[in-house]
């Protein structure tokens, strides 16, 4: 079979193209698309795509990983860091004109995985609405390598675990969309050395805190938690 060929097929097929379609841009028969696309090349087309919010780097800790930054454009100086790290996987199929998404909400700093969305099977046109929208509470967002997603996402879910916080329930049918991780995480997550702990609207604060008092004691981590029953919104920080 023509390579050449083989490789214009996979080309626009990942890009969300059906069979007819690439059968009209390449000047090829339908069933020639269709005997490549159930024969000559392999049911996956390799490593997912991933995208992850601009400005990532500035919440993790890449002295371990410094080519990665230069992967992220960053945002504003104005805007302020976050531990929350947003990353969205689209893994490709050449039987289908589908890809299956996957999401991941992190909390890098305390948390690890706090929400996970397992797969759903989306048309091209269908992927860039939901990443529009996925993203839309950010700066924007920024391609990645999939080794970049698997060391931020299991990354953050190991760092996680080691406090005592287990990742979300839909972890492992999203994180099958990713793939395995590759030898030792490079990135250093929680805040300054220390896990940060910034509640969320569903979390229980003051089991959290107990948590973390358990795993690293009381001088072992910081955290601002405001408490939405006060009529005042407090914050209230553990002593550095």
């Amino acid at each position: 079979m023509d390579e050449r060929l083989v490789e214009q097929v996979r080309n626009l097929h990942q890009r969300g193209q059906a069979a007819k379609a690439i059968a009209r841009t390449l000047g090829v028969g339908v069933a020639e698309v269709v005997g490549v696309l159930n024969a000559a090349v392999p049911v996956s087309s390799g490593e997912p795509r991933c995208w992850v919010n601009a400005g990532w780097s500035r919440s993790v800790d890449l002295e371990g990983a410094p080519r990665w930054a230069g992967l992220d454009p960053g945002a504003s100086d104005a805007e302020e860091v976050r531990g929350l790290i947003a990353v969205l996987v689209a893994a490709d199929s050449l039987r289908s004109a589908k890809a299956q998404v996957a999401g991941f909400l992190l909390d890098v700093w305390c948390l690890g995985v706090k929400n996970a969305l397992p797969p759903e099977p989306m048309t091209a046109s269908q992927l860039a609405e939901h990443r529009h929208a996925y993203f839309s509470a950010f700066e924007g967002y920024v391609p990645v390598p999939a080794e970049v997603a698997r060391a931020l996402v299991f990354g953050a879910a190991d760092y996680a675990r080691g406090l005592g916080f287990e990742a979300e329930a839909d972890f492992d049918a999203a994180a099958a969309v990713l793939g395995e991780p590759v030898g030792p995480c490079p990135i250093g997550f929680g805040k300054d050395g220390k896990p940060f702990y910034v509640n969320g609207p569903y979390d229980d604060p003051e089991a959290i805190v107990r948590t973390l008092r358990r795993a690293v004691g009381d001088d072992g981590f910081h955290y601002a938690v405001a408490f939405p029953e006060q009529p005042r919104r407090r914050l209230f920080r553990a002593r550095r």
